[in-house]
Formats: C-alpha cells, structure tokens, sequence
C-alpha cells in the first residue's frame, strides 16, 4: 500500500512539474523566413501537443515586436540579438535569450539603386532604416567597413511595411531591409544590393527571448519551446512542400522563393543549440558587443558591463 502511496505521489509530482503554463504565454513573431519554423510548430498543434501554452502574436516588423514586448503587450519576442538587448535599456521587463534559430547569413540587406554601385556611394545619400532596432545597428556596421559612419549619410526611420513605397518614390535612396520585403523590392531590375549579413557571418544572430519572469515561473517553458522547434524542422524535413507552402504564405511569397530566402539563412537544429546555451561565451561575447556599438551610435544608454546576464542557462 505505501509503495502504491508512493508511486502515486511521484506520478502527481512529475505531472505537477511538466503542466502547462497556466495562463498563455505570448510571443510577438514578425516576418522572417528564420522565425517561421516557430509558426509552423503552433499551426501543426506542436505548442498544444506538448503542453507549452504558447501563442505567437503576429506583428509586421522587428520594430513592432519590440514595441510590443517593452509595453508589455507580449511576454516574450522573436527578434534579433540586438532588439533583445536594447529591450531592457528602453524599458522592458528584464528578459533572456531562450533561442537562436538561425544566424542571418545574407538575409539582411541594404538595397539601392544600380546607380549606387557600393557602401561608400552613399556618402551623402538618405538611407531608410528602422532606427530603434536592426536598421541602425546593420547601417552602422556596413558603413564602418567602408570607412564612413552613421554622420555621413542622412538617415530616416522608414519602417519594413513602407520601404518600398520609399524607394518607388525615391525619398530615399538605400534602405535597409530583409525578407519578404527585399525580396519585393529587388523584383525591380534597377536595385541591387550592396552589403548583406553575409559580409558579417554569424554577427546578426536571431533569437527568441522570453522575460524573466516566465522563464523563472515556469521552468518547463523553455525545453518545451525547444521541443516544439525541433518538431517542426523535423516535420519541414520529411513534408517539405506542405511545411513551405504553409510558411511561404504566412510570408506572403511563393514556396520557391521562401526556399530562397531560407538560402541567405544558417538554420540552428536542436543539437546545436544545446552547445550553443551549454557553453555560452559566444552568445554573452555577442550581446557585450552588440551592446558597445547600441551605446556609441546613441541607441541605447546604459552601463554594458552592468547588464544582467540575458543569456538562458538552464535545461533544454
């Protein structure tokens, strides 16, 4: 009787550990062919399937997402490392880098026309980016492999959803985009490209960061995020063209030319991550640095020495 007391009890404790959140956790998601794997996961039921009570909220860019997360509307966002950094400065709830699901590794660009031949032609020029969050990151970086700086262009916070109007309209003359947009824009036969993320390997890096206190409420969160990923790939793996017509569509572009787009991206499997959150002086290196450079351009202000460690260091 006691050994079946005890089985019992142990039966509830592990059932107690492993429930769902009880209430839904919110993560805002924007266009780009790297986050949706984590679409593909809620629309398959994989969220539900494994007990994460997760809900992506669907925004149009890495600014909006970032809005989102600092007001409070979302407990958690798909972003790049340097939205996840600049959350906490601008007034969002400390958080922690959970995910990364892939290295940006062309998908980001700066567009001009054909005129424009190089980063140095637009010394000068007006330059369209999003200027709370990767724009301006990205843009100072290309210029500064040129040898010019953010004082020697002219720049304006165009956001994703009006770029290419912008450029139709020549208000500006280079704006800094990523997929689906660019892939829109560069339809035109008179743009081309004249910097991507491909000219900084695995310096733009996408995750996925929660706040600390849903990680810390809710311990089982995060390897269930995981899991989920995981199901996903392995599903886009074995049923390609369903998986990419259901991602393509939520991107607004066709099969073939998200698998294009996914081309320009290094796409980071379960097993991978686990290394990269078990041993994670690259991704705390990372966030140092992106924090640097947010500094010197005046994009945030805060001490980078002094922010608490964002990177997520328990289970997978």
């Amino acid at each position: 009787m006691r050994l079946v007391l005890t089985l019992v009890l142990i039966a509830a404790f592990i059932g107690a550990c492993s429930k769902a959140p009880d209430r839904v956790v919110t993560i805002a998601i924007n266009p780009w062919p790297g986050y949706e794997f984590l679409y593909l996961a809620e629309k398959k039921g994989y969220f539900d399937e494994i007990g994460a009570n997760i809900k992506l909220v669907q925004l149009s860019s890495l600014a909006d997402g970032q809005r989102a997360y600092i007001n409070g509307r979302v407990d958690g966002l798909a972003s790049t490392i340097i939205e996840a950094v600049q959350a906490e400065p601008l007034g969002g709830k400390p958080l922690q880098i959970v995910m990364v699901p892939d290295y940006s590794n062309g998908g980001d660009v700066i567009i001009t026309s054909k005129d424009l031949p190089n980063v140095a032609s637009l010394k000068g020029k007006t330059v369209g980016c999003e200027v709370s969050s990767l724009g301006i990151y990205f843009l100072q970086r290309a210029l500064s492999k040129s040898g010019l700086s953010l004082s020697d262009v002219n720049v304006v916070n165009v956001e994703q959803a009006v770029g290419s109007q912008a450029m139709a309209e020549n208000k500006i003359d280079a704006f800094v985009s990523y997929p689906p947009v660019s892939l829109n824009i560069l339809k035109d036969p008179n743009r081309h490209v004249v910097f991507s993320s491909a000219d900084i390997p695995e310096e733009i890096i996408d995750t996925v960061s929660l706040s600390t206190e849903v990680v810390e409420q809710y311990p089982d969160i995060v390897p269930k995020l995981h899991k989920a990923w995981h199901k996903a790939l392995n599903f886009a793996k074995n049923h390609k063209a369903e998986a990419y017509g259901i991602m393509a569509a939520r991107e607004g572009i066709t099969p073939a030319e998200f698998e294009a787009a996914l081309s320009d991206l290094l796409i980071l499997d379960l097993d991978v991550q686990a290394r990269l959150f078990s041993n994670p002086e690259k991704l705390v290196a990372a966030t140092e640095e992106v924090c640097k450079t947010l500094v010197h351009v005046k994009s945030i202000s805060t001490n980078c020495s002094a922010l608490p460690n964002m990177i997520y260091q328990g289970k997978l």
